[in-house]
C-alpha cells in the first residue's frame, strides 16, 4: 500500500467529513422572504445518513402546489424543501444518484442559495462521474461565500481525484491561510505532496500536526509518515520507516494497519521471520484480527503448517460475512491431513450453502472414494453436470468404482453416456476402452481408441491402452507400434517403456534394446513390481541369473500377489538349483493363478522340481 492508497483514503475521508460537518451547520445565505418575514435564516438540513430527524416521512406526500393567485406560505415552502431533501437523501442512500440529483435540484427551487444542498448535489454528480458539474457547483458556493471551509476542502479533494494537483494545493493553502490549525487540510495537503513526490513537505505538515497537543489520532500521522518514507524506497530512510510504524503501534497497540504495514516492510527487507513474529504477537495479545488471520493462514498453508493455518482459518470463519472460501480452505487442509470425517462434514456444510458447486461436490466424492464409501462417492460423481470441467474425471471415477464393485454393465452405461456427451475428454476414451476390454468387446474397444488417437494424436495414454488391447487380440506388431508411439510422445512414460520391453522379451527379440528401455523404466519407477519383473526376466533371458534374482526378489516384495512374478522367480531359483525355494514359488504362483491352462503348466513345473528334490521317491525304472 503506497501513497496511491493514502491519496484514495484521504480523498474519501475528505468527502465524508465535508458532508458530515456540513450537515451540522446552518446555510449561511439561504433565505426566502415573503411579507417581510425571513424564512430559512437559521434553518438546518439534516442528512439522513447521519441524523434522521424524520422531518418529512416518506409515506406523507407534501401539499399540492399553490396557484399563482395564492399567497406563498413560508411553512409550505419549508415543507417542500424538507420533503425533497429527505427524498434526495433516501435516493442517495439507496445508490440511486440520478433520482437524488432531481430531488436535490427540487430543494434548490425552494431554497436557491442553500450551500449545503449544492454541495450534496455536487457529491451526487461525482458519483455519476460528472466531475465538471460537481466543480461548477462547489465553485458557485465559494463565489458567494469564499470562507466556506468545507466547500474549499471538497473542491481540493475533487482536484486531487482528477490529478489536478496544483489547483488542489492552491485550495488547501487557502484553507490553511484562513485556518492555520486545520488538521484536515494539513493531512489532505500532505497526501497531495506525497503524490507530487514532494515528500519532505508532506513530512513537514505531518510533524506540525504532531505538535498539536489536542490532536487525538497521532497514530495515524506516524503511520502516514511511515508510508511516505517507504514510498521513497531509499535505504537511508529504512530506519525511519520502521521507527514511524513502531511509533504508530506504540501510540495505538491495536492499530492493525500499522502492524500489517510494518510486517510487509520487514518482508521487503528479507526479514520474513520478524514479520511473522509481529503477526503472531498481535494475534495473541490484541487479536484475533481477520486481516492478519488471512495473511497468516496463507503463509502457513504455503509452509505446509496446516494446524497453524487451520487455527487462523477458524478465526476467519467465525468473523467473516462470506466464509465459503474459508470453509473450502479448511476442508482442503482436512483432506491433506487425511482427517476425512471432518472434511466430509465441512464439505457437506459448504454444499448446503452452495448446492450447485461442482468443484465442492467433486471434492466430496473424492473423499468418499478415499474412505471406500463407494456408493456415496458414485452418487456425488454422478451429480456433476456435463457443463462442469470436472465432468470427465467424474465419469471416469464413477465407472472405475462401479467396475470394482462388480457392476460392469452399469459402469459401461455410465461411461458410454459420458463418452457420447463429452468427446473432448481423453480419459473417458481410455476408461471406456478398459471397460469394453473387461467385457471382452475387443473390437469395439479398438474402435473407441482409434477415434481417440485421431482426436488426440499426442496423447500417450490413449496409445498405451490402444497397444494393450492389440496385445489382448494377439497382434504383437501393433502392440510394438503403439508402444513405440507412446515413448515417442512421452520418453518418460514408464509403463510404455516397460510394456515395449516386456513384449520384446516375450518374443525373444531385441533383448539389448529391451534391457535399455527396462532400465530406464526402473529409474523412473523403482518400486513398481511389474517393471522390476520385466528387467529381471530380461536379465534371466540374457543369462545374467544372479542379477536377475535380485530384481525378481525385489519385484515380488512390491507385488507379492502377482502369479507371473512368483513363477519367474521360481524359474531363476530352479536354474540356480535352489529347489526348495523354486517349489515354494511355483506353488505360490499356482495359488494366485485362475487360468486353467497356466495352472497345469505350474503343476508340471512343481512335479519336475520334486523329482530333483526327492529322487529316491520316484518309481524304479524297468
Amino acid at each position: 500500500m503506497r501513497t496511491g492508497f493514502l491519496r484514495t483514503f484521504i480523498i474519501l475521508f475528505s468527502i465524508t467529513l465535508s458532508f458530515c460537518s456540513s450537515s451540522q451547520k446552518k446555510s449561511n445565505s439561504s433565505q426566502v422572504s415573503h411579507a417581510g418575514e425571513t424564512f430559512s435564516e437559521g434553518q438546518t438540513y439534516f442528512e439522513a445518513s447521519y441524523d434522521d430527524k424524520n422531518r418529512a416521512p416518506a409515506k406523507f406526500s407534501p401539499p399540492k402546489l399553490i396557484t399563482e393567485n395564492q399567497t406563498l406560505d413560508p411553512f409550505y415552502v419549508r415543507s417542500q424543501a424538507d420533503y425533497n431533501y429527505s427524498l434526495a437523501e433516501a435516493y442517495s442512500l439507496e445508490g440511486e444518484s440520478q433520482k437524488a440529483l432531481e430531488a436535490f435540484k427540487a430543494v434548490l427551487i425552494y431554497d436557491p442559495d442553500a450551500e449545503q444542498v449544492k454541495l450534496r448535489l455536487a457529491k451526487e454528480h461525482l458519483k455519476l462521474g460528472q466531475v465538471n458539474q460537481a466543480i461548477d457547483l462547489v465553485k458557485n458556493v465559494l463565489e458567494k461565500n469564499e470562507s466556506n471551509k468545507d466547500a474549499r476542502i471538497f473542491l481540493a479533494g475533487i482536484y486531487t481525484t482528477i490529478k489536478s494537483y496544483p489547483k488542489a494545493i492552491e485550495n488547501y493553502e487557502v484553507v490553511l491561510k484562513n485556518d492555520p490549525k486545520s488538521i484536515d487540510a494539513k493531512i489532505y495537503l500532505a497526501a497531495v505532496y506525497s503524490e507530487t513526490k514532494e515528500y519532505d513537505k508532506a513530512i513537514g505538515l505531518f510533524k506540525q500536526i504532531l505538535q498539536d497537543g489536542n490532536y487525538q489520532n497521532k497514530h495515524l500521522i506516524y503511520y502516514y509518515m511511515g508510508r511516505v518514507r517507504e514510498e521513497q524506497n531509499l535505504t537511508k530512510f529504512n530506519s525511519l520507516v520502521e521507527e514511524y510504524y513502531k511509533k504508530a503501534i506504540e501510540v495505538k497497540p491495536d492499530f492493525v494497519d500499522a502492524t500489517i504495514a510494518l510486517a510487509a516492510f520487514y518482508k521487503t527487507q528479507k526479514h520474513e521471520d520478524k514479520a511473522i513474529k509481529l503477526y503472531q504477537e498481535f494475534q495473541s495479545k490484541k487479536g484475533p484480527n481477520t486481516k492478519i488471520a488471512e495473511i497468516l493462514s496463507q503463509y502457513y498453508i504455503e509452509k505446509q503448517k496446516y494446524d497453524e493455518a487451520f487455527e487462523q482459518l477458524e478465526i476467519l470463519e467465525s468473523q467473516s460475512d462470506d466464509s465459503l472460501s474459508v470453509k473450502v480452505k479448511m476442508a482442503l487442509i482436512l483432506i491433506e491431513k487425511k482427517v476425512f470425517d471432518r472434511a466430509i462434514i465441512k464439505l457437506e456444510e459448504i454444499l448446503g450453502s452452495a448446492p450447485d458447486s461442482d468443484k465442492i461436490r467433486f471434492y466430496l466424492a473424492a473423499v468418499y472414494e478415499e474412505i471406500k464409501a463407494d456408493s456415496k462417492a458414485i452418487e456425488h460423481y454422478r451429480k456433476i453436470p456435463v457443463t462442469s470441467s470436472f465432468y470427465g474425471e467424474s465419469v471416469v471415477h464413477a465407472g472405475y468404482l462401479l467396475k470394482n464393485n462388480g457392476k460392469l454393465k452399469e459402469a459401461l452405461a455410465v461411461v458410454s453416456e459420458g463418452f457420447e456427451k463429452k468427446k473432448d475428454v481423453p480419459q473417458i476414451y481410455a476408461m471406456y476402452a478398459t471397460l469394453l476390454d473387461e467385457n471382452k468387446e475387443y473390437q469395439k474397444a479398438l474402435d473407441v481408441l482409434e477415434l481417440g488417437t485421431r482426436k488426440f494424436p499426442d496423447n500417450a495414454q490413449i496409445y498405451f491402452y490402444y497397444g494393450t488391447i492389440y496385445d489382448r487380440v494377439g497382434n504383437k506388431d501393433k502392440v510394438i507400434n503403439m508402444m513405440r508411439r507412446v515413448v515417442e510422445i512421452d520418453p518418460n512414460h514408464s509403463q510404455g517403456l516397460n510394456y515395449l520391453a516386456f513384449t520384446w522379451v516375450e518374443m525373444n527379440q531385441n533383448l539389448d534394446e529391451a534391457e535399455k528401455l527396462s532400465r530406464r523404466a526402473v529409474e523412473l519407477d523403482p518400486q513398481d513390481g511389474y517393471i522390476l519383473d520385466t528387467l529381471g526376466w530380461i536379465l534371466y533371458k540374457k543369462g545374467k541369473k544372479s542379477e536377475a534374482l535380485k530384481m525378481l526378489e525385489a519385484a515380488l516384495k512390491f507385488q507379492p500377489a502377482v502369479g507371473i512374478i512368483a513363477e519367474h522367480l521360481g524359474d531363476v531359483y530352479r536354474d540356480l538349483t535352489m529347489n526348495d525355494k523354486a517349489k515354494r514359488m511355483y506353488e505360490k504362483a499356482k495359488s494366485l493363478e485362475s487360468d486353467k491352462k497356466k495352472i497345469e503348466e505350474l503343476k508340471e513345473k512343481i512335479l519336475a522340481i520334486e523329482k530333483q528334490i526327492y529322487p529316491s521317491r520316484l518309481p524304479a525304472s524297468e
